[in-house]
């Protein structure tokens, strides 16, 4: 297998070190250090940091495309919205200083604001049609849009907020968050369907959180 191009190499790097070292730390002296290449080495393939954090988020909203393009034309079960979530903080943990730093990355670049609220729109859309189609299969006991809207806004919430609340609520003053921490997270969005499952489903549920505890 080819080893990437330094380009490439620069982008690893710069996502390695803003998830562990949290993206306001982690300068572009870090990377050049971290791959043991020239700053001007690095400066030729991204001029400045900026450049890293908008490649990097281009490279996430093209992650969750076939996510959240997914029609949900056809009866989904609770395997479906398991699998999405699934998936969905796969992709957050890989790029977790979206969420960790949103703050400082929508300061450092103003043009990924409207990004951002647009593929926060988009999941949030997403799940409101997963839930609307299980409902529809009647595997989710929900008729009411404005519960579905409701349910979803706080999945959503979960998805995007874990790294926050988990980092205050253990104490974890690092900015690298561990793998466990975003399986807890999935068990708890999974929490709250349960309320709106009939017994056998709510079995189905507790089984596939389990694996997550």
């Amino acid at each position: 297998m080819a080893r990437p191009g330094t380009k490439q190499r620069i982008l690893d790097a710069a996502l390695t070190l803003f998830n562990q070292l949290g993206t306001p730390n982690a300068s572009t002296n870090h990377i050049a250090l971290e791959l043991e290449i020239s700053p001007g080495n690095l400066y030729y393939h991204y001029p400045n940091k900026e450049q890293l954090i908008e490649q990097l988020f281009s490279n996430y909203e093209e992650a969750l495309q076939p996510l959240i393009q997914q029609t949900f034309t056809e009866p989904l079960s609770i395997e479906d919205i398991w699998f999405f979530l699934h998936l969905n903080f796969e992709l957050a943990l890989e790029y977790r200083f979206i969420y960790q730093d949103s703050d400082y990355i929508t300061s450092k670049c103003p043009s990924l604001t409207a990004k951002f609220q647009q593929l926060l729109t988009a999941l949030y859309r997403t799940l409101v049609r997963l839930l609307t189609a299980l409902s529809a299969s009647g595997t989710l006991l929900v008729t009411s849009c404005n519960v579905i809207e409701d349910i979803s806004l706080n999945m959503l919430l979960i998805c995007t907020q874990w790294i926050h609340f988990k980092k205050h609520l253990s104490g974890i003053s690092e900015a690298n968050i561990a793998g466990d921490h975003f399986n807890q997270g999935i068990y708890q969005v999974l929490s709250l369907l349960l309320p709106y499952l009939d017994q056998p489903h709510q079995e189905h549920l507790q089984k596939l959180r389990e694996a997550y505890q």
